[in-house]
């Protein structure tokens, strides 16, 4: 641990330049406040259970009689995304389970029919990409939140919204997505959220993650299991929750 304090102070020292400039407009992030078009609310978690007590209530609405669209592609609908589900659903929110991986450009309007948020889970990040960009849903997901549909993600579903994924490679397995073109995000948000910073299991690998970033200059944030970012329009902060 004494060989990465080096590295981790620099890391801190530009993010907290970055975040002390969060308010900052870039052209991702400032879209039309008239007309057809509204600030984008994006909440951008590492563990998205962890936080769910602070998130639910900075909604821009109460869960009772509303819908999410959870995409469970990244992490092939294994056990835990549908106990992640469930406990989303006892906050009060009826939850649709959304493979992008059996939908096309086609399916899209259907699939997401009536879901007032559009949530985005964990798992295989460049899987993720590459099921985003084949069925199209980088476009439509674009335009839902430029319209005001509130995006929440989770680990991967965060990372993919910062502006390159190579990064996570080290964390990853590049290899389950062969037909992902390019590691380019979808560049919603203009720092790459780096979820669990303090989880147990990545310790080994972070050192790898933050050099890789430093040295191809991929801006990042680095998100703690008790945190997540909420954006609204061109502003965000880092929020952090109770849990231990």
């Amino acid at each position: 641990m004494k060989s990465y304090l080096g590295l981790f102070s620099l890391f801190f020292l530009l993010v907290a330049c970055i975040h002390h400039n969060k308010d900052a407009k870039t052209p991702e992030m400032v879209v039309k406040t008239t007309g057809r078009f509204t600030p984008i609310k994006l909440y951008l978690t590492s563990n998205a259970i962890a936080v769910l007590d602070e998130l639910i209530p900075l909604l821009p609405f109460a869960p009772s009689g509303r819908s999410i669209g959870y995409i469970t592609t990244a992490g092939y609908n294994a056990p835990w995304v549908f106990e992640n589900i469930k406990k989303i659903e006892e906050s009060g929110f009826a939850v649709k389970p959304i493979d992008l991986s059996k939908l096309s450009e086609n399916d899209l309007d259907e699939a997401f029919k009536d879901c007032d948020i559009i949530w985005v889970g964990g798992g295989n990040t460049f899987y993720l990409l590459q099921e985003v960009r084949r069925s199209g849903f980088d476009k439509f997901l674009i335009e839902k939140i430029h319209h005001g549909v509130p995006y929440v993600g989770t680990s991967a579903g965060s990372i993919l919204m910062g502006p390159n994924i190579e990064l996570v490679k080290f964390a990853d397995n590049p290899l389950e997505a062969p037909n992902l073109k390019s590691y380019q995000g979808l560049h919603v948000f203009p720092l790459v959220p780096l979820a669990h910073y303090d989880h147990p299991d990545y310790k080994a690998v972070y050192k790898d993650i933050l050099n890789f970033a430093l040295e191809q200059n991929i801006p990042v944030v680095s998100l703690k299991e008790n945190q997540f970012i909420m954006v609204e329009g061109a502003q965000w902060e880092i929020i952090n929750s109770d849990f231990p």
